[in-house]
């Protein structure tokens, strides 16, 4: 915590804005131990001492993404990353609000247009602390010009990310998994609308715990959960569904937010090794 900053720039040191691109290698350059990947706003910055901490230790040289349009501002909102049985050994997921949008537009299309999301759940009013339903039908949220407008605003934001990305990473398409939810603006910033499913733990290779999305049910059935379901069983994983609405969407976060992962640390000197 740096004393002589802006409150409004700790948000910065959080660790869930410090995560790990997992081993790689890229144009003869290897990164046994992968690299650091850290949101950044160009008008402030983290606290420099944790930066140049990080940055002294020459194994892990970071990436920065741009998440100064994100209301919180950290890069696991959009961004993370799991182990695969691929090539690479990992993928990664990222946010897509152009998905979630043509999601909706299709079970519009299909007659679904006045099944309702969020069903029982409720938002919380900044100023006055009172609650309000937050359930809406899937074409109200399609006529919402504010999270259509944000949405897209979005959109554009993470293909220069996902852009970043694939330039120090060598990422494909093939190695990225879409994870569509769409954005809302608040107080000039973005702020994921739908519960932000890319902001979950692994807790292992196969096992992904995500925010319940609350999405319409179609046949009986989530229509976001079956997508990133069916996305991810390919690689493997079984999605675990966690409730955070009331303590973290609502409020700004979600389950990698709230979550504290302790890992097995290895026995060998692994900032030795590389492994």
């Amino acid at each position: 915590f740096d004393r002589t900053s802006d409150l409004d720039m700790d948000t910065l040191n959080s660790f869930g804005n410090t995560e790990t691109i997992p081993p790689y290698s890229k144009d003869g350059v290897d990164y046994p131990l992968g690299r650091l990947i850290r949101g950044s706003v160009a008008s402030y910055h983290p606290d420099q001492r944790l930066a140049r901490l990080l940055e002294s230790q020459g194994m892990q040289p970071p990436v920065y993404l741009d998440t100064s349009w994100l209301l919180v501002a950290h890069v696991d909102e959009t961004v993370s990353f799991l182990k695969a049985d691929t090539p690479r050994g990992w993928i990664a997921l990222v946010n897509d609000p152009r998905l979630a949008r043509q999601m909706l537009i299709d079970e519009s299309n299909r007659g679904n247009g006045a099944v309702r999301m969020f069903e029982g759940m409720y938002w919380y009013d900044w100023w006055s602390y009172d609650t309000y339903s937050a359930a809406v039908s899937i074409d109200a949220v399609l006529a919402d010009t504010e999270v259509m407008a944000e949405s897209a605003r979005s959109a554009a934001e993470v293909d220069a990310q996902v852009a970043l990305l694939k330039a120090e990473t060598g990422l494909t398409d093939e190695e990225i998994v879409k994870v569509p939810f769409l954005h809302q603006p608040l107080d000039g910033a973005s702020l994921a609308y739908q519960p932000g499913t890319v902001n979950g733990v692994a807790l292992d290779g196969h096992h992904y715990v995500a925010p319940d999305p609350h999405g319409p049910v179609i046949d009986g059935q989530d229509l976001f959960k079956v997508q990133l379901e069916g996305a991810l069983a390919p690689f493997g994983y079984t999605v675990h569904w966690v409730e955070d609405w009331g303590l973290y969407h609502a409020l700004a976060g979600e389950v990698h937010c709230g979550s504290n992962a302790l890992r097995e640390v290895p026995e060998v000197k692994w900032w030795e090794t590389g492994r």
